[in-house]
């Protein structure tokens, strides 16, 4: 009953001060209840996981009553028949979203490299009978091979590679977006959320930005790029999108804004794709929560 009620809250509450802190006690501990925990998204596709010791796993208590934060942006540029890649999947909350718009005749390919983490994913996808869902675990960065993972408990967001394989938890196949779209349909829309390794996939996949500029929704936490190369990581991942002839939007409560301080999460567009003028105009007065976790 708490986790049902906080999860209203977390879905309801205006973003005030305390307002984290008023889910949390009415919810409880965090390491109270453990699960299971099941239900619908809001946009009807429906989750049974067995823990939600797992921050995505908790996150899904409230999305049973709201969107989650990105969903504008994937329900502007996704149409029925499209590719979507998401990079980064983790449970699988956007690749559930996407699959219910592009529909039966679209693709939604999700990457997720870390095994308990896709395991989640694939039986949420099944759950709903996703054909067109097809789940890669595979990391995607700057070159194929393998990497080194390290993981989290109740943490899933925050797996990442690493340099040291002495530091991994897990090893996985590694790909650039360059190598795999040549196998595969090419993406209308590629969402990054790789802790702070975006500038490592934007490097693999030069080919792809220049030659069929899907929109791009990357996550851009500070935190996460300094582990990354920081200031100069940052500076590079701006640098090749604007290279590559692409805008960038910040999306904000007040809806999608093309200066100013970066938000946790922008959206690239190149104006020379033809549904950018739509795009742009559909999320100038979409209103975007200012944390934007899920």
């Amino acid at each position: 009953m708490r986790w049902r009620v906080a999860g209203r809250l977390d879905a309801r509450l205006p973003e005030l001060w305390g307002r984290d802190q008023v889910v949390g006690w009415v919810r409880g501990p965090v390491d109270g209840y453990g699960g299971p925990l099941a239900g619908r998204l809001a946009n009807g596709m429906s989750f049974d996981v067995a823990s939600c010791r797992d921050g995505s796993a908790r996150a899904l208590s409230a999305l049973r009553y709201r969107e989650p934060a990105l969903a504008p942006v994937f329900e502007a540029v996704l149409r029925p028949g499209d590719t979507c890649y998401d990079v980064g999947a983790n449970i699988g909350v956007y690749t559930l979203w996407a699959a219910g718009l592009v529909g039966r005749a679209g693709q939604v390919h999700a990457f997720e490299p870390v095994p308990p983490t896709m395991a989640v994913l694939r039986e949420m996808v099944q759950r709903n009978g996703l054909g067109q869902v097809v789940p890669v675990a595979s990391a995607i960065g700057a070159t194929v091979g393998q990497t080194g993972l390290r993981s989290y408990q109740g943490a899933s967001g925050r797996a990442h590679a690493v340099a040291d394989p002495s530091h991994a938890d897990h090893f996985a196949r590694l790909d650039t977006l360059d190598a795999y779209v040549a196998r595969h349909r090419p993406p209308d829309l590629v969402k990054i959320d790789v802790a702070g390794a975006e500038i490592d996939v934007l490097r693999g996949a030069t080919e792809l930005l220049e030659d069929r500029a899907p929109a791009l929704l990357l996550e851009m936490l500070t935190s996460r790029v300094a582990r990354r190369g920081g200031t100069p990581g940052q500076a590079e991942l701006v640098g090749r999108l604007l290279d590559a002839g692409y805008v960038l939007f910040n999306l904000t409560p007040n809806g999608v804004v093309a200066n100013g301080r970066f938000t946790s999460n922008v959206l690239a567009l190149a104006p020379r794709w033809d549904r950018f003028d739509r795009v742009v105009a559909a999320l100038a007065r979409a209103p975007f929560p200012r944390s934007q976790p899920i």
